[in-house]
């Protein structure tokens, strides 16, 4: 290990952890729409009649594509409006951060799509991705508080939680659930919730 490559990422993480404040009020509006899409999609979803196996990891694949777009969109039109470089050292060691897991669930997601129609569990897909994205959210949260490594554990527990209930405690009950709303609750709302809970809670500028 050189002693240039040490001071680089020491550096790098300097720079996360000063930003901390301004990359926490900057997630507020990606949190908000992304939940905000999350909503829409499972009541687009229900109104279309999308409501077997054959069309839900297709479907919300593509409303993923479309999320990550839109708050990629937002993340630059902010970075830009700040006289920002969008594309920093630490947004590309964000991303490193995140990229793992989010290519796990894009895994799955395919793997769901092309398994036979009558061997696909909606269910237990949902709650492998809430478990995935909870680890994305974690291993991201080294250079925000706490809030967000908490959100993140809180997914994978939720997501272990529901995996356990279907296989082990309840499993006839999961048999009535709507994964679409599974789904707006727990990507919609959960990330609705929580930036409006940045939204509220920022810090001002001056005070950074």
């Amino acid at each position: 290990m050189s002693a240039n490559w040490a001071e680089d990422n020491l550096q790098t993480i300097r720079t996360l952890m000063e930003r901390a404040s301004v990359y926490r009020r900057a997630l507020a509006p990606v949190s908000m729409a992304a939940g905000g899409m999350g909503l829409i999609a499972a009541v687009v979803a229900e109104g279309a009649g999308w409501t077997t196996e054959s069309h839900f990891a297709f479907y919300w694949l593509a409303v993923a594509f479309l999320t990550g777009t839109a708050a990629l969109g937002l993340i630059r039109r902010q970075a830009v409006k700040a006289g920002e470089e969008f594309w920093s050292p630490p947004a590309r060691r964000v991303a490193r951060a995140l990229l793992p897991m989010f290519m796990a669930g894009l895994g799955l997601g395919v793997l769901e799509v092309l398994t036979p129609v009558a061997s696909r569990d909606s269910i237990r897909l949902v709650a492998l991705w809430m478990i995935l994205y909870g680890g994305a959210l974690h291993s991201a949260g080294f250079f925000m508080r706490r809030g967000l490594k908490l959100l993140g554990c809180a997914y994978v527990i939720g997501g272990l939680g529901i995996l356990l209930s279907k296989l082990v405690i309840t499993p006839g009950a999961w048999v009535k659930v709507e994964p679409h709303w599974l789904m707006a609750a727990a990507f919609g709302l959960g990330n609705m919730i929580y930036g409006i809970y940045l939204k509220v809670t920022a810090e001002p500028l001056e005070t950074e």
